[in-house]
């Protein structure tokens, strides 16, 4: 039976969110996306800083418009889109609420932290390498309540 194999790739992802097509094949099929419109809706400003940076910095980094959505969906959750938010608790940091150790490892000093667009830059390079893309992040996230 193990036809089957490859229709069923992609399938096992819908365990938090049932997934909807797109027409990408499902592999950035996700629909929880409660914080962004909120956010947007409380925070005209910040959104609108913070969505030109994802989205520039998407662009540069030659990724598809399906990030777009789920990358801000992750910057509402971390920091509602302000790019000046510091967690009290921790060195967490910017958008993406970035520690100082993965500021390190993502442009350390040579990353200006306090440029929104810059963060975005990190932020999306840090979303591909460790989770692939960014529904798998907000999947992580959805379970963990961090990416």
């Amino acid at each position: 039976m193990h036809h089957n194999t490859n229709s069923n790739r992609g399938k096992h992802c819908g365990k938090v969110a049932s997934p909807t097509s797109n027409g990408t094949g499902g592999a950035l099929s996700y629909n929880n996306y409660y914080k962004a419109t909120k956010d947007a809706a409380a925070n005209p400003n910040n959104y609108a800083t913070a969505s030109s940076a994802v989205s520039s910095a998407l662009k540069a980094a030659g990724k598809p418009d399906s990030w777009l959505q789920p990358t801000l969906e992750l910057v509402a959750r971390e920091s509602s889109f302000n790019s000046n938010a510091k967690n009290p608790k921790s060195s967490a940091a910017g958008l993406f609420q970035f520690l100082d150790m993965t500021r390190k490892n993502y442009g350390g000093n040579s990353v200006n932290w306090n440029d929104p667009y810059q963060q975005a830059v990190a932020g999306i390079k840090y979303i591909e390498s460790r989770y692939g893309d960014p529904v798998k992040a907000l999947q992580h996230w959805d379970k963990k309540k961090w990416y």
